[in-house]
């Protein structure tokens, strides 16, 4: 009965791979984008390329793909893949769903906010879901955002979520960066993403637009590094390897009892 244990733990293996085939639970992937962001609505809805801000009192993020085409996409680069448990197959040209952000309810700092969806995967069968939570705040003080452009100078506005910082040349380009983070639909896992923009203009022009047009945008790019809480199987996982120890173990029983025959 050797085909018997050898066809045993093939079916063992082959359920174990299946519960994890479409889940993702540890690793990192590099992704980019389009982002835009909208001052608070006053009045009017502010009106973007990627969506609109309708609601008064409310400041909305919007993202398109990385070619300023496809709403609501992003492209998931190859680079350093696959990764933890992050199969290659993940990456590719609008390899992901991205979900727009509103500010409320999906507030930045403080203690977070119930859990919303944030981002999901087109390739490969991936079920996993990104679901954020927190928007950390900007780091720096506000004193410099509205002096005369220098290089050396770092800003965040009041209330924002935006680590400006104007680089080299003068009068300054400016890099913004900042850092979402949350869990999955795999209890125990959470995910951090730390996003970069870079500009060719100081930060103050940027904030000339945001003023003037109602939003702001660039290129970006972002690292999502998904951590799970603990080594331990999760149930489903206990439940197929117990069955597979029990193919392994009823082939043996035939083996013996074909043997004592």
């Amino acid at each position: 009965m050797r085909l018997g244990t050898s066809l045993a733990a093939v079916l063992f293996v082959g359920l174990v791979q299946s519960s994890f085939g479409t889940t993702i639970t540890s690793g990192s992937f590099d992704f980019g984008g389009t982002i835009f962001v909208t001052e608070a609505v006053t009045s009017a809805p502010i009106v973007t390329p990627a969506g609109t801000c309708t609601t008064v009192g409310e400041q909305c993020i919007f993202w398109e793909d990385t070619n300023g085409a496809t709403a609501n996409k992003v492209d998931i680069s190859s680079a350093n893949l696959p990764n933890g448990n992050i199969p290659l197959a993940i990456n590719g040209n609008d390899a992901a769903d991205i979900y727009n952000l509103t500010n409320p309810p999906e507030t930045v700092g403080g203690t977070g906010f119930t859990p919303t969806e944030f981002m999901t995967f087109n390739n490969d069968s991936i079920s996993t879901e990104l679901l954020i939570d927190y928007i950390a705040s900007g780091m720096y003080a506000s004193a410099a955002c509205t002096s005369a452009p220098a290089p050396g100078q770092t800003c965040t506005l009041a209330g924002s979520l935006f680590n400006f910082a104007n680089n080299p040349p003068a009068p300054g380009q400016a890099t913004a960066t900042w850092v979402l983070e949350g869990t999955t639909n795999t209890p125990g896992v959470t995910w951090i993403g730390n996003f970069t923009s870079q500009f060719n203009v100081p930060y103050q022009t940027v904030f000339g637009e945001l003023t003037t047009q109602g939003y702001a945008s660039d290129t970006f790019s972002g690292t999502i590094t998904l951590t799970p809480a603990a080594t331990t199987p999760e149930p489903d996982s206990l439940g197929l390897m117990a069955i597979g120890t029990g193919l392994i173990g009823f082939a043996a029983f035939f083996r013996r009892r074909r043997v004592t025959r």
